[in-house]
């Protein structure tokens, strides 16, 4: 068969154990069978299903995912240029390991597009975005009470979503695309395991960005999201810091 032709997703074909949850963004579109191996290999990475360091067989992720070896290739391509993969002379294909060098000046980067966003958001929040807003923080007050590390780190994420939603589109997305590149290294390592103050003082921090969201002052607003930047780093660096292993 060609590999050039249009491939409809996982759906069209009889599923197995390993492919048959596809990525909801990409049920029912009609797919290159490159861009579908893309798409399926991005969120197995970003999933934990492929380990930071593992290798990448071509012949059993083909195999995985019913396709030949070259839509594969082209993925592994694609995937480079996110950063999600690194070609080693030596081993092929490897998924990236990210060091903690990197995750500090990742986290640096998006909580400066955050304040942005915030800045962005507060004028254009309504009382049912609020609403939201308000929601996500006391989702991420019951996550933060039952100690799940994953758990409150996803509450969190939501949180910022829903604090962010208003601003720009194209921000959004930077801020975005961040997150994913790091959500497999918190799904390994959440921050709120491994530095247990980290939880309640983010908390603090959310209530003081909200409160200023609900009275619609960007200002005090951005000013309490810049705060937050700054003792999340510290507390990234402390909880780094502890972790001998970790590559830099």
């Amino acid at each position: 068969m060609d590999d050039n032709k249009g491939y409809e997703s996982s759906a069209s074909r009889a599923p197995t154990a390993e492919s048959s949850f596809v990525n909801s963004i990409i049920v029912n579109q009609h797919l290159t069978k490159s861009t579908f191996a893309y798409h399926e290999m991005r969120r197995m990475i970003l999933e934990g299903e492929l380990e930071p360091g593992q290798r990448l067989v071509l012949r059993d992720i083909a195999g995985q995912l019913g396709l030949s070896i070259q839509p594969i290739r082209d993925a592994i391509k694609m995937l480079e240029r996110d950063g999600l993969v690194d070609s080693e002379s030596h081993r092929g294909a490897v998924v990236t390991q990210i060091s903690g060098n990197t995750i500090l000046e990742l986290i640096a980067v998006r909580m400066w597009l955050e304040i942005l966003a915030t800045e962005q958001a507060v004028p254009a929040h309504t009382q049912d975005s609020i609403r939201a807003v308000q929601e996500a923080l006391e989702t991420a007050d019951m996550e933060l009470a039952r100690r799940g590390g994953l758990a409150y780190s996803q509450a969190n994420r939501r949180l910022h979503e829903a604090i962010e939603a208003p601003a720009s589109p194209l921000v959004r997305q930077l801020i975005s695309d961040s997150w994913e590149h790091l959500w497999r290294e918190r799904r390994r390592m959440s921050l709120f395991e491994l530095e247990p103050t980290a939880g309640p003082a983010a908390q603090r921090e959310h209530i003081a960005i909200v409160t200023a969201l609900a009275n619609g002052d960007a200002k005090s607003a951005t000013q309490a999201m810049a705060r937050h930047r700054d003792s999340t780093l510290a507390a990234w660096r402390k909880a780094l810091a502890l972790l001998p292993q970790q590559p830099h």
